[in-house]
């Protein structure tokens, strides 16, 4: 079994149909959803901001062949002002978009419209991959805890696949500064080898780990043993295992993070 198991690609159908509730929300839901925007507004910012602050200089070498750490800051605030600007804009216009008045609708409240939506949808699917991941984590802890086969992968990790693939909504995916595929499949191993007790976790790592190509595979005996990630494993801290600095540590061993980036958990 790969590490998912469905092969659903949302296309024209769903696209078409978000489109539809998203209209008939806003026109019926519209002073709730205007404190809802100036929130996500907010949130939307502080995302650019640091998604800018960790991918600044990558960008800004398409540029310039030398940036500054000034220019990065400048970027990083400008793209969180212009966001924000954004929302605050469409929420002046967004009454009468929805209303059909006459006049009321024009080119500058629709572009503006179009721009929060896709904005709202970008903040969506950053945090529908988060939760997958954490999801994810929570599967393969449940898997080894009960030497079962689950029933199935989480329904919002399939989603998240699937809008990972979607031609529609990739080039979203590869915006969000909080994906990072080898850092979840590393807390997912983690989580399955800490659920097991010593016997199972040496052979867990014999099948499975110890010829996978990572840099000194024995490493993976190490997270397993230690106290610290059984206890947050057993505990059901696996936001916390998620960002745990020992698993940004092990991925930063030669080539070990491009290893994880392409293996398939079974």
């Amino acid at each position: 079994m790969s590490f998912f198991d469905s092969s659903y690609t949302p296309g024209i159908p769903i696209v078409i149909g978000g489109l539809i509730v998203a209209f008939i929300a806003f026109s019926l839901f519209k002073g709730v959803i205007k404190l809802l925007l100036f929130l996500a507004a907010a949130v939307s910012a502080i995302i650019a901001w640091i998604f800018l602050q960790k991918n600044g200089f990558t960008f800004l070498s398409f540029v310039t062949n030398n940036p500054q750490p000034w220019m990065v800051q400048a970027c990083s605030w400008g793209a969180a002002i212009f966001i924000f600007a954004i929302f605050f804009h469409g929420m002046s216009w967004f009454s009468q978009l929805f209303s059909w008045r006459r006049g009321g609708a024009s080119a500058g409240g629709i572009l503006t419209t179009a721009l929060m939506c896709l904005l709202l949808f970008w903040v969506a699917m950053v945090g529908v991959s988060y939760y997958s991941d954490v999801s994810l984590i929570s599967h393969y802890h449940d898997r080894a805890s009960s030497q079962a086969t689950p029933e199935q992968i989480p329904r919002v990790s399939r989603l998240s696949k699937a809008l990972h693939e979607s031609p529609f909504t990739s080039w979203l995916a590869g915006l969000n500064p909080m994906d990072d595929p080898a850092q979840a499949k590393l807390a997912c191993i983690v989580a399955y080898g800490c659920s097991l007790d010593e016997a199972g976790l040496t052979q867990f790592y014999r099948t499975c780990l110890e010829n996978s190509g990572i840099p000194q595979p024995s490493r993976f005996l190490d997270l397993f043993r230690d106290k610290g990630l059984r206890t947050l494993v057993e505990e059901g801290r696996f936001v916390t295992l998620l960002e745990n600095e020992r698993l940004t540590t092990f991925l930063q061993r030669l080539n070990t993070q491009e290893i994880l980036e392409k293996m398939q958990l079974q």
